[in-house]
């Protein structure tokens, strides 16, 4: 049995090793990401969801309106999505009337928010993750330019590349090594779908997890779940319940 077990260890070092024989370049594994999201001919999405805050997010929250249990915050939410660069962060608290919800939006590189959402960095980290990776529109001669400038804007270097663990995925590591403290983006080696971003995102280094691609729930359009850190401790997570494929989205909510 011992021997077995080494046996297996070996092979598994083996395989991991000829994984990392040939790492492409930055370029074309994003290249490969946007023909991802080309595929799903979404120009505009809408995710239903239940957004948690933990923690001295969660304090914050409750300053917006957000009730406060423990150390926790949950509000249904609203995330939307329209192609390119423009997301929105909204939470439907059942006592507040649409215009008046806790929001926070960005369009292009400028943010606006409701009620102090746009206040609260863990909020504004998965919002800026979102669209940095998920809000770009593919296409053109150049298909992964607009994610080259996104992730580029948030320090990520395109000169470096690795291989690494994401969720108990093979990934991509864009912009460095995987336990380094450089802006770094993870992409799945075999689905080219987005799982991590760690950058300066709400003011601060956050690293957000995109968790559970194939769902039932968001299938290739957007994972079953978000979720933000900061420190290496959780402070938002956005359970996904459902998601649209190009509902009707007015510019005015951005």
């Amino acid at each position: 049995m011992k021997a077995l077990r080494l046996a297996v260890g070996l092979a598994g070092a083996l395989a991991w090793g000829a994984a990392q024989a040939y790492v492409p370049p930055a370029t074309a594994v994003l290249k490969r990401l946007s023909q991802k999201r080309e595929e799903q001919a979404v120009a505009t999405m809408e995710v239903q969801g239940t957004v948690t805050f933990l923690g001295e997010a969660a304090v914050r929250a409750a300053g917006a309106g957000v009730p406060l249990l423990g150390n926790e915050a949950s509000s249904p939410a609203f995330l939307t999505v329209k192609v390119p660069g423009k997301c929105r962060l909204e939470l439907a608290l059942p006592d507040a009337a649409p215009a008046e919800r806790p929001a926070v939006s960005q369009k292009g590189s400028r943010l606006h928010g409701v009620r102090g959402l746009e206040r609260i960095p863990a909020a504004v980290a998965a919002l800026q993750a979102v669209c940095a990776l998920l809000g770009e529109r593919p296409g053109g001669a150049e298909p992964e330019r607009p994610w080259v400038q996104a992730l580029s804007a948030l320090g990520v270097s395109l000169d470096e590349i690795s291989l690494g663990r994401a969720g108990g995925r093979v990934a991509y590591v864009i912009g460095g090594k995987p336990n380094g403290e450089k802006a770094l983006a993870w992409v799945d080696k075999q689905g080219y779908q987005p799982l991590r971003l760690a950058a300066t995102l709400g003011g601060a280094r956050h690293e957000v997890r995109f968790l559970d691609w194939g769902s039932s729930t968001g299938g290739d359009l957007f994972p079953r779940a978000v979720e933000v850190l900061a420190a290496g401790q959780p402070v938002l997570r956005l359970v996904t319940e459902r998601v649209l494929g190009n509902p009707k989205v007015p510019d005015s909510i951005f």
